[in-house]
């Protein structure tokens, strides 16, 4: 059953790794874990500028990204578009995000590790939303 706006947007509010699946130079699919935000109807994540991932969206900025909560009853949201990026510090963000997926103290510990936070900040806004959720099915 596909999920109403609502229950999409909260699911991708919460601190789920997602799968962002991009496209390699040699048109092979590429899937990499990774930590976002969601914030006005838009997924926001780091990576590096000398990542492979990185470098597949410079060539080809369309992604799909996933999203599930990986226990019964099962729910998933999966966004399709095209990304922007920009360069530069985004030490708030990243301090957010790491305290929300690894808790305050380590994400302290860990944002400490990053740095001046100068990464690659990538931009979804989703053109396409497909979901379900295996709760609302009926028996």
């Amino acid at each position: 059953m596909p999920m109403k706006k609502k229950d999409v947007a909260k699911l991708l509010k919460k601190p789920n790794v997602a799968i962002v699946a991009v496209t390699a130079p040699d048109g092979a699919p590429h899937a990499v874990p990774t930590w976002y935000e969601y914030v006005g109807g838009e997924i926001v994540f780091h990576t590096g500028a000398e990542a492979f991932k990185y470098k597949c969206l410079v060539r080809d900025p369309r992604v799909t990204f996933v999203v599930d909560t990986r226990k019964p009853p099962y729910k998933c949201v999966i966004l399709k578009g095209r990304v922007t990026m920009e360069q530069k510090a985004d030490t708030k963000r990243l301090l957010r995000m790491a305290i929300a997926y690894l808790g305050k103290k380590q994400g302290k510990a860990y944002a400490k590790t990053m740095g001046d936070g100068a990464v690659v900040i990538v931009r979804l806004k989703p053109e396409r939303t497909i979901s379900w959720d295996y709760g609302t099915e009926s028996p």
